[in-house]
């Protein structure tokens, strides 16, 4: 049941209620058309959070999220440099291996040169005529490219020649994109330890599951959770505050969802989670 919080302003003394009064949690505290009379009930209701619900027809005419627009270009307009990562995608029979590169430089209009992909710290057998899809960021671009390897060399080093790709597809990622996701996670707020699923994860914020409350509107809290951008398993531990706390059913099942915005991160953070969300954004999408 989606939910509109209600300012101060929005909500009268000695005024009869245009709509059903609620907590957070979506309890009817006043219904529709009942007077509140008493300020400080008011002042205290406010302090905690009352909200109403979306309207049907605001809910029906709400617009979908404009999705990132995917543009095509020429390898020459993306401007990748030596030294930036790259992820190369297997396209051979029903491999879906990933490995992190990193770029070494360009021989347009003929090839580019990689890094061979190593797994486990061993150099990975690569066949000339391997088709790969490559991915990688350039400011707040994600592109995309497939590309076949022309020649894998040992000497003197190990590297790639994958061929130059006639068209690049480009993405631009808004700072607001959100992505679905199902991450086990484990927070720390004042009420104790907990456990919940990371259910949408943006570079803001992000929204959990979980079957009992783990924390309460406005606490601080630490979330953990384990996420693998380009191939790279990395564990975060991020701080935030709780910025909404509601019931939500799915299925029979019936949850606590809980919103929680993230602040103060690392530099490190930031760049985890921005290649986290563009590589799910990509996915389905370039």
């Amino acid at each position: 049941m989606p939910l509109i919080m209600l300012k101060d302003d929005e909500v009268a003394l000695d005024t009869p209620l245009p709509w059903n009064l609620l907590d957070a949690e979506g309890t009817v505290l006043f219904r529709e058309s009942s007077v509140i009379d008493n300020p400080a009930l008011l002042a205290q209701l406010l302090k905690l959070g009352l909200y109403r619900c979306v309207p049907l027809s605001a809910e029906a005419d709400k617009p979908e999220p404009a999705a990132p627009e995917v543009q095509t270009c020429s390898m020459a307009q993306i401007q990748l440099a030596p030294g930036d990562p790259v992820q190369l995608q297997s396209l051979h029979g029903h491999s879906t291996e990933r490995y992190q590169v990193r770029m070494i430089g360009v021989h347009a209009p003929v090839s580019l040169m990689v890094t061979a992909p190593t797994l486990h710290g061993r150099l990975v057998f690569i066949k000339e005529g391997q088709q790969f899809l490559v991915r990688g960021f350039v400011g707040k671009d994600a592109v995309a490219y497939r590309t076949r390897v022309l020649k894998s060399q040992l000497t003197p080093y190990p590297y790639l020649h994958l061929a130059y790709p006639e068209t690049v597809q480009s993405m631009r990622i808004r700072s607001s994109a959100r992505v679905t996701v199902n991450l086990v996670a484990s927070t720390v707020a004042p009420c104790g330890p907990g456990a919940a699923r990371i259910v949408d994860l943006s570079l803001g914020g992000a929204r959990m599951l979980s079957r009992s409350p783990i924390a309460d509107k406005d606490d601080e809290i630490k979330v953990s959770f384990r996420i693998n951008p380009s191939g790279l398993d990395v564990y975060l531990t991020l701080r935030g505050r709780v910025r909404a706390v509601q019931r939500q059913e799915e299925g029979t099942a019936e949850f606590v969802a809980t919103g929680v915005e993230f602040h103060s991160l690392s530099e490190q953070e930031r760049l985890y989670l921005t290649n986290m969300v563009y590589q799910n954004l990509l996915k389905d999408t370039v």
